[in-house]
């Protein structure tokens, strides 16, 4: 087994993926995905009991490396996997063996759930199971908005496929409500009866994975198919919340690979902005990290990296309280969620806009981090459907997450303001509904990330993070509604300003210690960071040119 820092080292990942067609990608992609799993030995108890192992993977900067070996890594384990070990571990005994096939990857796993027609209101989702008398069930698909949409369902690398696929069961001509159910789906080779897998076209801009529209025709299931019982429930949608537990699982450990992206993703740029000259004004090559347009994006994509990971390293603690009311924890999960796609997404779109020409191909990394982490901020939960109803829950006071434990500071009150703005807005009104919908909820978001601001800069301060970051990263909280901060007479936009130089410049002289303390370097693909590395990915390339050219060495 190759160990999890020289993976990135071996063939598999040496291996440039852009240069590929599609569908060598895709397998190369299962192969990566299977390769990293391997090499963290996720166990049955990992999945379980959701233990550190669990949570590193999804931080380690070998997810970078492959979006799409990330997709499928994370659809295998935490919510195929995760989803049958709770049933194993206690209803299912007869269900170990197949978790322990998933975990080792002589079996790849599925998760349909939302359909094409019903996104976050898949509760009431069409799919239909239905008892028949022989005790057996008939799984069908109804119309054709009705199938289920995006998981990659069709067959692959001659293993065979099962999913855990959520209908609604009909007993008696009633329905019970959605439940899951284990439908094999392909033999690796040849559909299912019944089963029909259209491959969709690849989504733009990320490492291609193969996404298809699933339909069911009268498919045939076994009494065992159904994960749980027959029984009628009187809490249905509390139920439903419970079966797909593994969705807000997967929306933390999901959106912690901001932190490998704004590490990985600072990195380049930081090596790069050392390397590009220009000439100044006395005619002098200057690199173009000398300049404040440069360094700001830079340090503040390294300050959120260090601050993120101990808003991950907190968050983490809290979500696994059993202690805690099962509501705080998921909306302490959508808090993170909110602010490290924010975070990353910002970066590395700013980053790569500063890499020039060079920011825009896939083979520098950045503009595919982009497009990887928009497929996370919709995975596992819409971060916008997540916040209206934390931010609905908050003001109905149904639950109230953790209070800062940095009252004075200026992102409480900023956070404290908003929420109180808006308990106000929808307590004058004599429709709570209305004044909601028109009011509040197209600052949801927006409230839910000036509380995972909080809560990041609060995980920062106990947890001992150098200074010169905390202080990068609260002023680029605070820009993000300086608004507020002046219209309340915390600070002017002028202090803001001079706010901002003093913490870069408390934290640029520390450049070189902070990216190697990322130590992220050996997960570099991207080819701009050296003379060396561009030229040996320039002979790479293919060559057009007349029989008697001499063809130079490719240079920036």
């Amino acid at each position: 087994m190759t160990s999890t820092s020289q993976l990135c080292q071996s063939d598999l990942f040496k291996k440039r993926s852009e240069l590929l067609s599609r569908d060598a990608r895709v397998v190369l992609s299962y192969d990566r995905a299977k390769a990293i799993g391997l090499a963290f030995g996720i166990t049955f108890n990992d999945i379980l009991n959701l233990t550190q192992n669990f949570w590193d993977i999804h931080t380690h900067p070998n997810m970078v490396l492959d979006g799409a070996a990330c997709t499928l890594l994370t659809i295998q384990y935490n919510l195929v996997a995760g989803t049958l070990a709770k049933y194993a571990a206690t209803t299912r005994p007869d269900l170990v063996s197949l978790v322990e096939d998933i975990l080792r990857w002589n079996v790849i796993g599925q998760f349909c759930l939302t359909e094409l027609g019903r996104g976050i209101d898949i509760f009431r989702m069409k799919t239909s199971t239905t008892l028949l008398p022989t005790g057996e069930f008939d799984l069908h698909t109804p119309s054709p908005s009705d199938a289920k949409f995006m998981p990659a369902t069709i067959p692959m690398k001659g293993l065979p496929c099962v999913a855990v696929v959520f209908a609604q069961l009909y007993v008696d001509g009633e329905c019970r409500g959605p439940r899951p159910f284990l439908v094999n789906l392909n033999d690796g080779y040849d559909m299912c009866n019944g089963v029909t897998s259209m491959l969709l076209p690849p989504r733009g801009g990320s490492s291609p994975v193969n996404h298809a529209l699933t339909s069911f025709h009268h498919v045939r299931l076994p009494p065992s198919a159904l994960l749980g019982d027959l029984t009628k429930s009187n809490t249905i949608h509390h139920d439903f919340m419970s079966s797909i537990w593994r969705v807000m699982v997967g929306s933390l450990a999901l959106s912690s690979l901001a932190i490998p992206y704004l590490q990985v993703g600072s990195f380049v740029a930081a090596r790069y902005f050392q390397r590009r000259h220009v000439t100044s004004l006395q005619g002098n090559p200057l690199p173009i990290i000398s300049y404040r347009t440069q360094q700001l994006p830079l340090l503040h994509a390294i300050a959120q990296a260090f601050v993120l990971r101990a808003l991950h390293k907190w968050a983490i603690g809290q979500f696994m309280d059993k202690n805690l009311d099962v509501r705080v924890r998921h909306g302490i999960a959508a808090c993170c969620k909110a602010v490290m796609i924010q975070h990353a997404q910002v970066a590395n779109y700013v980053l790569s806009e500063r890499l020039g020409a060079q920011g825009l191909f896939e083979y520098n990394q950045l503009s595919n981090f982009y497009s990887e982490m928009r497929g996370v901020s919709i995975a596992e939960g819409d971060i916008l459907a997540l916040s209206m109803r934390l931010v609905a829950d908050t003001l109905s006071q149904t639950y109230k997450l953790p209070s800062s434990t940095h009252q004075d500071g200026p992102l409480a009150m900023h956070e404290i303001s908003l929420f109180d703005e808006a308990t106000e807005t929808v307590s004058s009104s004599s429709d709570f509904t209305q004044a909601f919908m028109q009011y509040v909820q197209p600052r949801c978001q927006q409230m839910v990330e000036s509380m995972g601001h909080r809560m990041a800069c609060d995980a920062a301060v106990d947890q001992g993070v150098p200074q010169c970051l905390v202080d990068m990263y609260l002023i680029n909280a605070i820009k993000t509604d300086a608004a507020w901060y002046v219209e309340h007479g915390v600070f002017t936009r002028k202090a803001i300003v001079h706010m901002e130089d003093a913490a870069l410049s408390a934290a640029l002289p520390r450049l070189e210690e902070l990216l190697t303390a990322m130590e992220v370097e050996r997960y570099v693909s991207s080819p701009i960071i050296s003379d060396k590395c561009w030229e040996e990915f320039s002979k790479t390339l293919p060559v057009y040119s007349s029989p008697q050219a001499q063809v130079p060495a490719a240079r920036l």
